[in-house]
């Protein structure tokens, strides 16, 4: 289900009576179909379970949600575990539960939410009196986090909040920046004809000049800043599962206008619970098919540490002539961890033009 098929749903909420759960979880929902579910909670007076679960809902679609849990008073469960939000969405839903004397459950589990939000729910959950149970694991908070939701359960020890298995911030920070192909286009095409032209002519003319730059030397600009579109997978269950439905891979997509596909790099993350001596000498064992499923390549990448227990790999063309001959249709994949009881966040991205 996308967020098109959700929004037809959003419009049978609104005039439904009976239905009293509702799960959604597993699907492909962003912040459009969220923010018109969301507007369907502001009347249903029926639904008391709400499942948002594995989706794509991210900061957006959780301020929409905030919003609804202010005015509806049936609700109880909110499960919205496996999504996209950050602090923002987080800041919303704790100004909402400020205000919401139903809900009971709130699962927040394994989003991105940092510091700043887990401070926000932990200020509401002075105020608030009803909710028993609050889901907080796998985000990436941090002392100042950790230490504020500890003060409120102190004051408040009817709720029940479970923040262990706290995965790095620098996880999230390292993503490369996605972007379309109308963007990549816009980009490079400024970067090749410079901004002397467009100052001239407008109120920018005060501004420093972009001189015009050579193909080859946009292009290594945008490299250099990660600036591609991508595939991307983000696993945070299931390590050491081999079932394909819980590989950690991705196929490279086609192209909208029928043009070929360039693979620019390949990046992996992984954090941990902690890195011993031996878990500092693994390797992250890559696999390419092609799009019959024929391993074209397989190497084993040393991956660099970024903190006390993050490690990162970037594998490049220059290195790994493969990557040249990846097509649309062809899979990249991760070998689950020989430790993989210690990890806790794993991440496979494909960048592309």
């Amino acid at each position: 289900m996308d967020d098109a098929a959700a929004q037809v749903v959003a419009e049978a909420l609104k005039s439904n009576t009976t239905l009293t759960q509702l799960n959604l979880g597993r699907n492909q929902i962003g912040d459009t179909g969220a923010q018109a579910i969301a507007e369907a909670l502001k009347v249903n007076k029926a639904v008391t379970v709400l499942g948002l679960n594995e989706n794509r809902v991210g900061d957006a679609g959780a301020q929409a949600v905030a919003e609804a849990l202010k005015v509806n008073s049936t609700a109880t469960q909110l499960i919205l575990h496996d999504n996209q939000i950050g602090d923002d969405g987080a800041l919303a839903i704790a100004e909402a539960l400020k205000v919401n004397s139903r809900l009971i459950w709130l699962d927040l589990e394994r989003n991105q939410i940092g510091d700043a939000g887990a401070q926000a729910i932990a200020e509401a959950l002075k105020v608030n009196k009803t909710i028993a149970e609050v889901e907080l694991r796998y985000n990436c908070i941090g002392n100042a986090g950790a230490n504020a939701l500890d003060e409120a359960c102190t004051i408040y020890d009817t709720c029940e909040v479970d923040f262990s298995n706290q995965v790095s911030p620098l996880a999230f920070s390292l993503f490369p920046r996605s972007a379309t192909a109308e963007e990549l286009q816009t980009v490079f095409h400024l970067l090749i004809s410079g901004l002397e032209q467009q100052h001239q002519s407008s109120s920018l003319s005060a501004l420093p000049v972009l001189p015009a730059l050579p193909e080859e030397l946009a292009e290594r600009i945008m490299d250099e800043a990660f600036y591609w579109q991508g595939v991307q997978h983000i696993k945070r269950l299931q390590f050491a599962s081999s079932h394909p439905a819980d590989t950690l891979k991705v196929t490279v997509p086609r192209s909208i206008d029928g043009t070929s596909i360039r693979v620019k790099a390949i990046q992996v993350l992984r954090d941990r619970k902690e890195l011993s001596d031996v878990t500092n000498n693994s390797v992250f064992d890559l696999i390419v098919r092609d799009g019959q499923g024929a391993v074209q390549y397989e190497c084993a990448a040393k991956p660099t540490l970024v903190d006390s227990t993050l490690q990162s790999v970037t594998i490049w063309p220059a290195d790994h002539p493969i990557i040249r001959q990846i097509r649309e249709g062809w899979e990249v994949q991760v070998r689950p961890s020989k430790f993989a009881r210690d990890v806790r966040f794993e991440s496979l991205y494909v960048g592309y033009v």
